[in-house]
C-alpha cells in the first residue's frame, strides 16, 4: 500500500464533514450544487483517462458536508417550537431523579423526541403515547463543562424535547420478543452467580447493575472500556463460534452466514452501541473478503465499517463511544505491524506486544479522553492486560450461563473469577494515577497526537521509503516538536479572556500563557425574574473551571458586592484554593456578602483592598492596574455600582478595560479626567449594556475595537438598543454571552481575536 486510498480517507472526512456541516455554515442547496459540479468534473476527467484524485476528494468533502447538513434537518424542525397534539411509539424509557425520559418516534413525521413524564406514569417500550404540549430544541450547555442535554440527545438521534401537561398512554399488553429473551438470559445469570452485576454488564450491557464503587474503581484504573459491549466482546464470541464451526464439515459460506447471524442476534439482544456494530461490520467485511480471496487490509476494513455506520446513522459522529471505539481500534491497527515482535520466546513476546498495543490504543485515545474527561489513566495499559483474561472468561462463561448451561457448574467458575477480579482491584487501585493536561494545552496534545498518527502510518510503509530515511524524517519532526514545545509559553499560547454565561451577571476567566488563572466576578441570581434556588457558582462557574482543569485560582477579583457579581464566587471559594482575593472594600448588608467574608476568614484566604494606582503582576509581562476608585464615594446615586472597580489589563501593546457596573455620572467624570489614560482595544461594556451607562465621551476616550456585553434574561431590556447602535456606529465588534461564553485571545501582546468557546 503506497498511499492511503480515497476509501480510507472517506471515513475521517465523513466524520469531520458531518460535525462541521451540522453547524449549518453552508446552504444545503449550495453544497448539493458544488457536489454535483465536482462529481461531474471528476467523471469527465475519468472518462478522458485522467486520474482526477483531487477532484474526487473535493467531491467527497462536499458530500460529507452535505450529509452533515441533511443529518441535522430533524434538529432544524424544532428550532421554532411547535405546539399541538403529537402521538408516537415508545422505543426507550429511562427513569431519572425527578421524572422519566421517554423516547418516542412520532407517527406524523418519524422524528424522534424525548418526552418527560412523571415517575408514576406506567409506560413501557412498545406503548403508544399521545401528548399535548410544546416540542422544542433541548437546552444546550450554558458553558463548557456543564452537562449539555442537546448534545446528549443528539448522540441518540433525538432532536426535540417536550414536558407535556397532558398525555395518554395506550398500553401494549404483549411483552416484545426481545425483552422476553433478555429476561430469560438475565434470570439464568442471576440464578447461578452470587454478585451478578459485573457479569450482566459484560454479557448484556446492563452497567446500571454495577455499584458506584466498582464503576469508580474501573474508571481510575482506566479499564471502563472493558465494561461496554465492544469490539473485544464481539471478537471473543466470533473466535469461539469460529472455533466450533471449524470442526464441522460445512461449506465456508454457510459457516460465514451462521457466524454473522449469531453476532447480529447477540448485538441486538445486548442492546449495545457503536463499538459492537463496528466489530460486527469488520467481521462481516473481513469474512466476506476472506471467502472471496480478496486482499484484506485491516485499516481499510476499519474505515469501511466507520463510514458505513456514519451513512446509516450520521448521529454517530457526535457519539463519544463511537469516537473512542474507532480511535482505540484505529491506533492498534495502525501500529500493529510496527509493534510486531519476532522474539523466539512466544510468551514474553506476546505479553510485551500486548502491552505495547494497549499503550498505542491509549495514546490514540488521549486527545478524546482529555477533551471529554480531562484525564487519562496512566495505569490503563497494564490494568487492561491484567484484567483482559478475567474479562474474557466472565464474558464467555457468562454467556454460556445465560444460554442455560449454568447447571454444568459454570456459576462456580464465574464466582471464582469474580474473586480474582476483586483481588486485582484491591492490588492495583493504590497505584492508580491520572494524567491531566497540566502545563500542556489540548491543542498541543493534538499536535503530538497527529505526529503519533503520522509516525504510525510512515512506519508501516517500509516499501515506499527506505526505513533509514523514514527514521531520519520522524526524528527530525520529533526534534522540531520538542523545540516548539520548549519555547516560552508566551510564544506558544495566548492570553485568554472568557466571558462566562452566568445569566444576568458578570463572570470573566483569564488564563495567562504560563497558566495562571484569574476569576473576575462570579455571577449570581438575586432578582425575582430569574429561576429560584439556582446556584450559578455551583452549576455554571465551578464546572467550567473544572473543565479548564483549574486546580488553583491565583487571583479572584470582585468588582463590587452586588449578588449578580458576588453570588457565584461563594461556590468558587469553597471549591478551589485561592492565592489572593481582591475587591474595593465596599461592604454590603446582604447574606451573600456576609457569607463571602465568612469564607475568607474560615479558609484563611489572603485578602486585599485595592485603590486607583495599585498594580498586580500576572506574569508573562501582563499587568493589572486599578484606575478607579481612589476612595469610596458612598454618597453617589447607585453607590455600589458607581464604586465598581475599573481596571486595565495590559499585555504588550494590547489593553483590556473592565468596568464593572459603572454608570453615567462616574463614566463622564472618568472620560474628562486629563490624568487618566482610558485607551483600550477591548472593553467590557459597563452595566450589562444599560442605557444608563451610555456616555459617548467615555467611548471616545477608550476607543475600543472589540467589546463584550455580559447579559442574560432580564426585564430591563439589556443590552439596550441605543448601546448596540452606538457600538455599530463606532465600528466596534461586539459579542454577548446570551448564547454561550465568549473568549477573546491576545497573541504575543500585539494581536487579538474573538474565539467562540466550544460548548
Amino acid at each position: 500500500m503506497r498511499r492511503p486510498s480515497s476509501l480510507l480517507l472517506l471515513f475521517p472526512l465523513l466524520a469531520l464533514g458531518i460535525r462541521v456541516g451540522s453547524r449549518g455554515p453552508f446552504s444545503p442547496r449550495l453544497l448539493a450544487a458544488v457536489f454535483l459540479l465536482l462529481a461531474g468534473a471528476w467523471l469527465y476527467a475519468a472518462y478522458r483517462g485522467r486520474p482526477g484524485n483531487g477532484l474526487f476528494r473535493a467531491a467527497l468533502c462536499a458530500a460529507a458536508l452535505l450529509i452533515g447538513q441533511v443529518a441535522m434537518l430533524p434538529e432544524q424542525a424544532w428550532v421554532v417550537p411547535r405546539e399541538g397534539e403529537f402521538s408516537g411509539r415508545v422505543y426507550a424509557v429511562q427513569p431519572l431523579s425527578f421524572d422519566q425520559r421517554v423516547l418516542v418516534q412520532l407517527h406524523s413525521s418519524a422524528h424522534r423526541v424525548a418526552v418527560h413524564l412523571p415517575l408514576q406514569a406506567r409506560v413501557a417500550v412498545g406503548d403508544e403515547l399521545t401528548f399535548r404540549g410544546t416540542v422544542a430544541q433541548p437546552a444546550k450547555a450554558p458553558n463548557p463543562g456543564v452537562f449539555c442535554y442537546r448534545s446528549y440527545l443528539r448522540r441518540l438521534g433525538v432532536f426535540g424535547v417536550s414536558y407535556p401537561p397532558e398525555f395518554v398512554i395506550s398500553r401494549q399488553e404483549k411483552v416484545g420478543l426481545l425483552e422476553r429473551v433478555r429476561a430469560v438470559l438475565r434470570r439464568n445469570v442471576t440464578a447461578h452467580v452470587r454478585h451478578p452485576g459485573l457479569v450482566l454488564a459484560l454479557v448484556l450491557g446492563e452497567r446500571d447493575q454495577l455499584g458506584d464503587d466498582r464503576r469508580e474503581t474501573w474508571r481510575l484504573l482506566g479499564i471502563s472500556h472493558l465494561l461496554a459491549i465492544s469490539g473485544m466482546h464481539v471478537g471473543y464470541l466470533a473466535l469461539g463460534v469460529s472455533w466450533v464451526m471449524g470442526r464441522l464439515p460445512w461449506r465456508p459460506w454457510l459457516k460465514y452466514l451462521i457466524l454473522q447471524c449469531f453476532l447480529f442476534m447477540y448485538i441486538v439482544v445486548s442492546g449495545t452501541g457503536a463499538s459492537a456494530w463496528r466489530a460486527f461490520l469488520v467481521s462481516a467485511l473481513g469474512g466476506y473478503a476472506g471467502i472471496r480471496g480478496l486482499r484484506r487490509d485491516a485499516l481499510h476494513i476499519w474505515a469501511a465499517a466507520g463510514w458505513t455506520l456514519l451513512l446509516l446513522k450520521p448521529a454517530f459522529a457526535f457519539d463519544l463511544g463511537f469516537l473512542l471505539s474507532f480511535a482505540a481500534s484505529g491506533g492498534i491497527l495502525l501500529w500493529g505491524p510496527t509493534l510486531r515482535l519476532g522474539w523466539k520466546r512466544r510468551i514474553p513476546a506476546y505479553l510485551v506486544q500486548s502491552l505495547l498495543l494497549s499503550t498505542a490504543a491509549q495514546l490514540a485515545l488521549a486527545p478524546f479522553l482529555l477533551g471529554s474527561f480531562g484525564e487519562v489513566a496512566l495505569l490503563g495499559p497494564v490494568a487492561t492486560l491484567l484484567f483482559l483474561p478475567c474479562t474474557a472468561v466472565l464474558l464467555v462463561v457468562g454467556l454460556l450461563t445465560a444460554l442455560g448451561l449454568g447447571f454444568l457448574g459454570l456459576g462456580r467458575i464465574l464466582n471464582g473469577v469474580m474473586g480474582v477480579v476483586g483481588a486485582l482491584e484491591a492490588m492495583l487501585l493504590p497505584y492508580a494515577r491520572q494524567w491531566t493536561l497540566g502545563t500542556l494545552t489540548l491543542p498541543e496534545v493534538v499536535v503530538w497526537w497527529l505526529f503519533f498518527i503520522y509516525a504510525g502510518w510512515r512506519l508501516r510503509l517500509p516499501r515506499v521509503t527506505k526505513p533509514r530515511q523514514t527514521y531520519i524524517q520522524l526524528l527530525s519532526m520529533f526534534v522540531v516538536l520538542c523545540f516548539f514545545m520548549s519555547l516560552p509559553p508566551a510564544v506558544r499560547r495566548p492570553l485568554e479572556v472568557t466571558a462566562l454565561n452566568v445569566g444576568q451577571g458578570d463572570s470573566f476567566f483569564l488564563r495567562t500563557p504560563s497558566g495562571r488563572s484569574i476569576l473576575i466576578d462570579g455571577g449570581g441570581d438575586w432578582a425575582p425574574w430569574q429561576p429560584g434556588g439556582r446556584d450559578v457558582g455551583a452549576q455554571r462557574v465551578v464546572p467550567y473551571l473544572r473543565h479548564r482543569q483549574v486546580e488553583r485560582l491565583d487571583y479572584v477579583i470582585l468588582s463590587h458586592p452586588h449578588d449578580d457579581h458576588l453570588g457565584g464566587l461563594l461556590a468558587v471559594l469553597e471549591a478551589f484554593p485561592v492565592g489572593l482575593v481582591v475587591d474595593n472594600g465596599d461592604s454590603h448588608t446582604s447574606p451573600t456578602y456576609e457569607r463571602y467574608l465568612d469564607l475568607l476568614a474560615a479558609k484563611d484566604i489572603p485578602y486585599r483592598v485595592v485603590r486607583a494606582g495599585d498594580r498586580l503582576d500576572l506574569g508573562d509581562g501582563i499587568t493589572l492596574t486599578v484606575l478607579y476608585p481612589g476612595e469610596l464615594r458612598p454618597n453617589l446615586p447607585a453607590a455600589q455600582n458607581n464604586n465598581s472597580l475599573l481596571f486595565k489589563v495590559e499585555y504588550g501593546g494590547m489593553r483590556l478595560l473592565f468596568t464593572g457596573d459603572l454608570e453615567a455620572p462616574v463614566l463622564w467624570d472618568l472620560a474628562h479626567d486629563p490624568d487618566l489614560d482610558l485607551r483600550a482595544q477591548w472593553l467590557k461594556i459597563p452595566h450589562h449594556g444599560s442605557r444608563g451607562s451610555l456616555v459617548e465621551e467615555f467611548y471616545q476616550a477608550v476607543d475600543p475595537n472589540w467589546a463584550v456585553i455580559p447579559v442574560g434574561p432580564n426585564p430591563f431590556g439589556h443590552p439596550h438598543g441605543e448601546v448596540l447602535a452606538a457600538l455599530e456606529a463606532r465600528g466596534i465588534s461586539w459579542r454577548t454571552t446570551e448564547e454561550g461564553p465568549v473568549t477573546f485571545e491576545v497573541w504575543w501582546g500585539v494581536w487579538g481575536r474573538f474565539r467562540r468557546s466550544a460548548s
